[in-house]
């Protein structure tokens, strides 16, 4: 059966921000690069691909075609400040400069300063060093280095519970930190400073870009498009033929990006889709997206083409009880979806454990009496988390994930769109790097048994298929990305930076 393989058609998408800046509201269209809906549907890799498939009724694009893609022009909405000399301190006054750039400022390509940022494939701690090295990188790698052995000294203090020799050391940390820095300085800054002043105040100028930081985000590193594929993907595969609606379970549906391509493709098979966004009242990070606003998107979406889509939004515990009400009556021609997606950077939001173990927990119950599927991202790459013997293990693989994310990020800005990587980092990643948060995931981790375990599911095998898409659609031969399925684990697929993975998808049934 040949897959869906979705991507999400974000251009009829109006957002508004509504948590961030509640004096802002973006009423602009979602083009990237200025793709209208219509050509986004139509657009096809080659006309002999367009030719072959245009008599499909289940074909969904997967690959925005190169020459809709251009990086400058995705974040000229990201206003660029004038250049900074970096300093390994950086006072208030200076952390107000960095912020020029979003109310207006510009600056022109020679004024920027190469001390702003180093290419990741050149200055990674974990890169072959030349045999000819300059002094001044031969410093930065010192730098780098210091930065690591500081930190990971931070892990092992809490960890033996010396909570003095933390503080000492997160000291000699800031001392080291700058966001506009390398790799690890830029770290070591959304770890610790990023919820004190200057952080904090980063991040409420950088909100002023949001929806563009967002944009940007998305579609410049792969992470969450590769998740909302393989999700999907397996989801299409999944649905019965005889299903006359798929009900979606949605853990986290925050701006409700992953659904317009699945919409479009059940358009074709002509099925209705129901979604429930689950409703916490737990605290959390707090989330930039308004539901109603998400809900008037997917609906309009989905009359352009022609589903019948009905949108809720109420707790687990709700939804459940008036499934089992349903189930009782007769389940009807409806295929059942758990979908929970987690850590995965444009959501710029961290959820705790606990609640990720209970939307998990109902789902196992309800699927053991009602026939679906659960799919399940995270972007932090969770499973290998619980391998970890030690809260020190523990804060050193979080460190390697959280290098990579941000090495990868710096392989598609370049030194002079640094300042808008900037605010995405700000904007996004420093949501989840909290060593407090971090702490407090350990200890609940330390009290369970690790996601596959409590599961209890089947693992779904994930098709070849698939992987080739999603293969496809990270450009593996051009990037540092790589995808693979796990040969003890077929119902996995995994998005590694070099040998270092950042999300994993796995579906149950």
């Amino acid at each position: 059966m040949q897959s869906e393989l979705l991507l999400p058609p974000m251009s009829t998408f109006n957002f508004t921000c509504s948590d961030l800046n509640h004096n802002t509201s973006y009423d602009q269209e979602m083009d990237f690069c200025g793709i209208d809906d219509s050509d986004f549907s139509c657009s096809f890799t080659s006309l002999e691909e367009s030719s072959a498939i245009s008599s499909s009724n289940s074909y969904v694009p997967t690959m925005l075609p190169d020459e809709f893609f251009d990086l400058e022009n995705l974040v000229d909405d990201i206003q660029i400040y004038p250049a900074m000399d970096g300093l390994e301190i950086i006072p208030t006054e200076e952390i107000e400069d960095i912020c020029e750039w979003i109310n207006g400022n510009d600056a022109e390509g020679e004024e920027w300063s190469s001390c702003l940022s180093l290419e990741s494939g050149q200055n990674s701690i974990a890169s072959p060093f030349m045999d000819e090295m300059s002094v001044a990188d031969e410093m930065q790698v010192d730098d780098q280095l210091t930065l690591l052995h500081l930190m990971r000294a931070y892990g092992e203090a809490i960890d033996n519970g010396e909570n003095e020799l933390a503080e000492v050391i997160v000291k000699s940390i800031n001392e080291k930190t700058n966001p506009l820095g390398n790799t690890m300085e830029r770290v070591a800054y959304n770890l610790f400073q990023s919820t004190e002043n200057q952080g904090e105040y980063l991040r409420q100028e950088s909100s002023k870009n949001f929806v563009a930081a967002f944009k940007a985000l998305y579609q410049s590193i792969p992470n969450g498009r590769f998740a909302h594929f393989t999700a999907n993907s397996a989801i299409l595969e999944s649905v019965p033929d005889d299903a006359a609606t798929i009900q979606i379970v949605d853990f986290d549906m925050g701006e409700g990006i992953q659904w317009p391509p699945l919409i479009e493709a059940l358009s074709r098979k002509q099925k209705a889709m129901r979604l429930t966004s689950v409703k916490t009242e737990e605290e959390c990070t707090s989330s930039c997206w308004n539901f109603e606003d998400a809900k008037k998107r997917l609906l309009a979406h989905a009359r352009q083409y022609g589903v019948e889509l009905q949108i809720e939004e109420k707790s687990i515990e709700d939804f459940a009880c008036e499934l089992m009400r349903m189930t009782e009556r007769g389940q009807g021609r409806e295929w059942l979806v758990f979908n929970c997606m987690v850590g995965l950077p444009h959501m710029g939001r961290r959820r705790s454990r606990r609640s990720v173990a209970q939307f998990v927990k109902v789902a196992r119950e309800l699927l053991a009496n009602v026939k679906g599927i659960l799919t399940f991202g995270d972007g932090e790459a969770g499973e290998s988390l619980n391998t970890c013997c030690t809260y020190t293990s523990y804060f050193d693989n979080l460190l390697r994930h959280y290098q990579a994310l941000f090495e990868s990020l710096e392989g598609n800005f370049p030194v002079y769109l640094a300042e808008a990587r900037t605010a995405m980092e700000s904007l996004f990643l420093a949501p989840f790097m909290s060593p407090i948060g971090w702490s407090r995931d350990w200890e609940e981790m330390t009290k369970s048994c690790g996601f596959h375990a409590e599961t209890r599911l089947e693992g779904r095998r994930l098709s070849e298929e698939s992987l080739a898409e999603a293969k496809q659609m990270v450009n593996e031969r051009e990037h540092s990305y790589r995808v693979t399925i796990e040969r003890l684990r077929e119902n996995e697929m995994v998005l590694r930076w070099r040998e270092t993975p950042l999300v994993r998808v796995s579906t149950w049934v």
